[in-house]
């Protein structure tokens, strides 16, 4: 046999062929993913190792899960336009929850200083209370008005 009989062909790798994800598998991806699959779990249903998967489908391990809601959202919207009551107040509540969220953020509130350990236990002293509070100062019986 010669060296060129022992070749499997010009270019061509010995084994198994490269992988090449389909847009189904891509879709596959993104909706486990969006469901909160892991990437063994995802391998395992596409049937390829979980390293394949990391080296094929970074964009959509990364990003499947925002485009997904992004779909369901738009969905979502669709559905509520066209008179989907549930749907309709399902939004308000998303509105009101992420309104809510921005309006305490953007609050103006400002942070106290740091407070050091010998301030922290003049305050803690100063504010004992039950059986260990220090004595009521006593009443004067005579008014000098």
């Amino acid at each position: 046999m010669t060296e060129k009989s022992k070749s499997p062909g010009k270019g061509r790798k010995a084994g198994r062929p490269e992988y090449q994800p389909k847009i189904e598998d891509r879709q596959t991806v993104e909706e486990m993913r969006y469901c909160g699959e892991s990437e063994t779990v995802i391998a395992r249903a596409l049937g390829i190792d979980p390293d394949t998967l990391r080296k094929h489908f970074v964009e959509e391990l990364a990003n499947g899960h925002a485009n997904r809601r992004k779909e369901v959202i738009g969905l979502m919207f669709k559905s509520a336009r066209d008179g989907n009551a549930s749907n309709q107040k399902r939004l308000e509540e998303i509105g009101r929850a992420v309104g809510a969220d921005e309006s305490v953020k953007g609050r103006g509130k400002t942070k106290e200083p740091p407070v050091g350990k010998k301030e922290a236990k003049q305050k803690a002293a100063e504010q004992v209370g039950g059986k260990f509070a220090p004595p009521e100062p006593p009443r004067l019986v005579v008014n000098n008005k």
